[in-house]
């Protein structure tokens, strides 16, 4: 997920994320309290309200319906379309408030799904044109946002789409769970919910829905675009922002464009509100350097767009990423000198032209990294003056901005000067949207920073004293960052013991057994899938907490196994299905339950299962080969066995791992890993010869650079245990203990150096600097390495960055920043998992074994 979808389950005042419709900020519609007619079924999700008629019988897939509508009309169409299911025992859903509604059509929703207020599910062609020909007079009155990947039925609000109406999944073109749809012959293939309208070639299109999209491709048969879009360079839901060149002068532009109420903010405004606000602002500023041309603004197929000139160059956020001297293993003191020389420059730079937009009377309103131009000769430029305003006019204050750069008590200019300084700490730390959840902590990040970057005289007291709110009190005190350095001298210290034990007291007072969505708060993907996984649920909290040797409670033991029952879609993988849950039960001492859900997980195994180690056949293989043994079933090694040969013909002819798929979790690493699981058990050399082959697939995608050898996805490199170099390095440290090779010795050197990083962006296990700590130690790379060793130290002590007091304990920030916590991979658990790796206690990850560093020492 990304940061968008994260923001979304950002509630305010609450540590983890959540859903959004749980929020008590929105108003439930009428229909939502309203019982169950008698003889109709009524469910209620966190998201959706379901009626059906309780001798219903759906179909799997087919065309249906969704209804749009503005705000204002939300609860009056339900009502009316209420009436009318029942009147015609038609199954519909809809969603239950005002929250959950704005939520749908917010600026940063998915646009594939955007706009669907309602959704009715008719059975057959007849109930289909039925509903569409006698609701479409009677809402034909109301407006809502397009919905981008439905066919729009006549005027109205009403839109239609082949798709799935039972729950089912398959894998997209590049290896991920998606929904999915059965072609004619039963094999089941994406069900693609794109923000274009697609109807499957083989899908049944009747007459009159054939005759309603010749009548959409006749309506769009207007005047001419006026211009060539060459490539998108953004998407929201409020539009999407297009590099363009004008047709007849060959003049680059870029255009900016808004869907009619859709995109809302905070205040309820659509993108074309702001989008007409913005072109009012461009022509304000017009005389300054810095600011686009404003070029002009038209409509073409009922979406507005504005034209403002074409400025060259990468935005700021591309810069620091590839520029950034943290972000490369190494410390050349001259690099890190004219890293600086340069960022300061561009600060002066963004002060005098925010200094001369003040001086009209705007506020820029959204300063951020993503929002600054630096052009080919270094001059700077603003580029987003979408949610800009004028303090003391009409305009109102922005409901909108982006994480880490805005806070509440920073208002009318004070909001850019805030966000200034937030770029002056996140240029050289870019960890600023911790500051959300404890704004003290800008002490303690600038402080870092000047440790590492040679910053000028006055340079942190600024930022500091902007930074930090009058009246705050640190959050993470003096006592915590102790407690991880000390932790980083000597992993069995007693302070060591004592940190882990705040770590543990933390995931204990986090527990909500009420819920059944979840047990301990994670990834908000752990809200979806039935809380149970390893990765992001409850089994991999509770695999840790007994890994590292502390009691669990009974009655969590038993939450997982009854998700495990009810979970609507269960997987069969290892860190994202059954398998994880049953090694989990099996080590809680629960046998019979791991071998049950095991069981189903088999059932659930089949030849469209990935091959990967986070969902597929390597991680469900090494999961047989444990259960075989600790269960005592021989039958189970040969299914163990069997999986390996599977993984053997797919192997086979493969020559190039696809790109973005490489990897301990999802590439041939995991695979590899397996093989020499097998090859532990059977002596068989052609175990060893398909692991070499598996994780050369993986070093295909590493780029070698002087002494360094890192997995990068074309734009950023990834040092990371679950998708980056230490989880290559973490398998092929394994395959050398058996076949020493030179090449590949001096391969496993390299990605060890990648990891000696002075900064990672995550605290997390799979993604983040636990992970590294883990893999250097697990490794024994640290042993004879002085460098790698200080880098272990480093990697332990600054894990407090991530680290927050919770419930009379320690708690960290998960994936993207934003919330704490608790789960295996990007939380607490993993950070607790990673430190008894470092003392030596535990493998980098379950099921991996544990590498001696040789005999000798092994025998001493």
């Amino acid at each position: 997920m990304d940061r968008a979808n994260h923001l979304a389950y950002c509630r305010a005042g609450v540590q983890f994320y959540d859903h959004p419709g749980r929020s008590r900020a929105g108003t439930p519609f009428p229909a939502t309290g309203r019982p169950a007619p008698p003889g109709w079924r009524r469910i209620e999700t966190s998201t959706w309200v379901y009626l059906s008629p309780e001798n219903a019988q759906l179909p799997d897939q087919g065309w249906k319906i969704h209804v749009s509508a503005k705000a204002d009309d939300a609860a009056e169409v339900i009502d009316t379309v209420w009436e009318y299911c029942l009147s015609r025992s038609l199954t519909f859903k809809f969603l239950p408030d005002t929250r959950a509604h704005q939520s749908t059509n917010s600026k940063y929703a998915p646009r594939g799904s955007s706009g669907k207020l309602m959704t009715l599910y008719p059975v057959d062609d007849a109930g289909l044109k039925g509903a569409l020909d006698e609701l479409g007079p009677v809402l034909s009155g109301y407006q809502g946002p397009y919905i981008l990947s439905d066919l729009r039925w006549r005027q109205g609000p009403l839109y239609l789409r082949y798709g799935g109406f039972a729950r089912r999944e398959c894998l997209s073109g590049n290896g991920d769970r998606t929904p999915a749809v059965a072609r004619p012959d039963g094999v089941l293939v994406p069900d693609e919910r794109t923000p274009v309208f697609r109807v499957p070639d083989w899908a049944p299109v009747p007459g009159f829905v054939a005759e309603q999209i010749a009548a959409g491709r006749v309506a769009q048969d207007g005047p001419a675009f006026p211009y060539t879009v060459e490539k998108a360079l953004h998407y929201s839901n409020g539009g999407g922002i297009y590099l363009a060149t004008e047709n007849g002068t060959g003049r680059r532009v870029v255009l900016r464009e808004a869907r009619p109420l859709a995109g809302l903010d905070g205040a309820g405004d659509d993108a074309v509100t702001r989008l007409h606000r913005e072109a009012a602002t461009l022509r304000r500023l017009a005389h300054l350097d810095g600011v686009p041309a404003l070029l002009g603004t038209f409509t073409a197929w009922e979406h507005h767009f504005l034209v403002q000139e074409y400025i060259e160059g990468q935005t700021l956020q591309q810069f620091t990423a590839t520029t950034n001297p943290l972000t490369m293993p190494g410390r050349d003191a001259r690099q890190r000198q004219e890293y600086v020389d340069t960022v300061l420059d561009i600060l002066d730079q963004l002060e005098r032209i925010l200094e001369s937009v003040h001086a009209t009377g705007t506020v820029f309103g959204d300063l951020s990294p993503s929002n600054v131009m630096i052009r080919p000769d270094g001059r700077i430029a603003l580029i987003d003056f979408e949610i800009a305003f004028r303090p003391g006019t009409e305009d109102p204050d922005p409901s909108i901005a982006t994480p880490g750069f805005v806070a509440a008590h920073a208002t009318g200019f004070d909001r850019d000067r805030y966000a200034l300084d937030c770029l002056r700490l996140a240029l050289f730390l870019p960890l600023t949207t911790m500051l959300d959840l404890d704004p003290a902590r800008a002490g303690q990040l600038v402080d870092r920073a000047a440790e590492l970057f040679p910053l000028p005289a006055g340079f942190t007291d600024r930022v500091r004293r902007t930074l930090t709110p009058p009246g705050t009190t640190p959050r993470t005190d003096r006592a915590t960052a102790d407690l991880f350095a000390a932790t980083a001298n000597d992993s069995r210290s007693p302070s060591a013991r004592k940190l882990e034990q705040a770590l543990v007291t933390a995931i204990r007072a986090s527990a909500t057994p009420e819920r059944t969505d979840r047990l301990f708060p994670g990834e908000p993907t752990a809200l979806h899938d039935g809380g149970y996984t390893l990765a992001h649920g409850a089994a991999g909290v509770l695999y840790a907490l007994t890994a590292t040797g502390h009691e669990t409670d009974p009655e969590h033991h038993e939450w997982l196994w009854q998700a495990t029952l009810r979970a609507e879609q269960p997987r069969p993988g290892l860190y994202d299905g059954l398998n994880g849950a049953a090694h989990t039960l099996r080590l809680l001492g629960r046998a019979d339950q791991a071998l049950d859900v095991l069981n189903r997980a088999i059932d659930l195994t089949t030849d469209a299962t990935p091959s990967g180690m986070h969902e597929g056949l390597a991680g469900i293989g090494l999961n047989l080969r444990h259960l075989a043994q600790a269960l005592d079933m021989p039958a189970l090694h040969t299914q163990a066995l069997q999986t390996g040969e599977r993984l053997a013909a797919r192997l086979t002819g493969v020559t190039r791992a696809p790109a973005g798929r490489a990897g301990l979790m999802r590439g041939w690493s995991g695979p590899a890993l397996f093989f020499l699981g097998l090859y532990e058990d059977t002596g068989e050399s052609r175990y060893l010869d398909l692991a070499r082959r598996a994780v050369h697939l993986d070093l295909d995608h590493c780029r070698r650079t002087g002494t360094t050898l890192t997995l990068s996805d074309g734009s950023r490199a990834l040092p990371t245990l679950g998708a980056g170099s230490a989880g290559i390095a973490v398998v092929l440290a394994t395959y050398l203990r058996h076949r020493p090779e030179e090449e590949l010795a001096d391969a496993l050197n390299a990605l060890h150096t990648t990891l000696d990083l002075d900064f990672t962006v995550h605290s997390g296990l799979l993604a983040g600097r636990a992970g590294l700590a883990a893999a250097l130690a697990h490794n024994h790379a640290v042993d004879h390495n002085t460098s790698l060793s200080a880098a272990l130290t480093r990697h332990i002590r600054d894990l407090a960055w991530h680290a927050l007091p919770y419930e009379d304990g320690i708690a960290t920030i998960g994936a993207q920043n934003m919330r704490l916590s608790m789960d295996l991979a990007t939380g607490t658990a993993g950070v607790l998992h990673a430190l008894r790796t470092v003392a030596g206690d535990l493998p980098v990850l379950p099921l991996l074994p544990r590498p001696f560093r040789n005999e000798r020492e092994d025998r001493s």
